[in-house]
């Protein structure tokens, strides 16, 4: 498990290091089970692609979790990144 410090975690390393490689997935299968493309996940990892409360909603629902919280996560991360 990976150590995510400061107050600026981007969400999408979190959601890779944190959920999905965490129980073994590949990018492909997390992808699948979300029901976007390896792509746009990729996008979402690299910080390319916010999660929307729609992807907020789907992690949620795949693996737990509140999605409010995602969605904090990535305003603070935009927050931290703009200041």
């Amino acid at each position: 498990m990976k150590r995510h410090n400061g107050p600026h975690i981007n969400p999408g390393e979190l959601l890779r290091d944190e959920v999905i490689q965490e129980r073994g997935l590949t990018i492909e299968e997390g992808a699948i089970l979300l029901g976007i493309s390896t792509d746009e996940l990729n996008k979402i990892y690299c910080g390319e692609n916010l999660i929307t409360k729609q992807i907020a909603i789907k992690i949620s629902q795949v693996f737990g979790g509140n999605s409010e919280l995602w969605i904090r996560i990535q305003n603070s991360f935009l927050n931290g990144a703009t200041t």
